[in-house]
């Protein structure tokens, strides 16, 4: 394992790494680029279903770990419901 990968995990907080965030955050470190819920359901084919994908980015977000991306979207319109809303990872920029 490289060291960048390591600092990135020992620099997160203890609930950042719950079991259904961590292939989020992966996700977030492989794609290198700005996520929203409906992306992460997207890239885990399923795995969280659009509210969960929305609750974790939330708390990863009161964690300090991601942050709301200021992004022009493709999309004509935002959702009301904010499952599109794009975040990015905060740590380990």
């Amino acid at each position: 394992m490289s060291d960048d990968y390591e600092r990135f995990w020992a620099a997160l907080p203890a609930k950042a790494e719950h079991p259904r965030r961590v292939p989020m955050l992966e996700a977030f470190r492989w794609i290198g680029e700005p996520l929203s819920a409906i992306d992460t359901v997207d890239l885990l084919e399923g795995e969280l279903d659009m509210w969960e994908a929305a609750y974790h980015l939330a708390a990863l977000e009161l964690l300090g770990v991601v942050e709301v991306a200021r992004v022009k979207r493709r999309r004509r319109q935002r959702r009301d419901d904010g499952l599109d809303v794009p975040y990015r990872l905060k740590l380990g920029d």
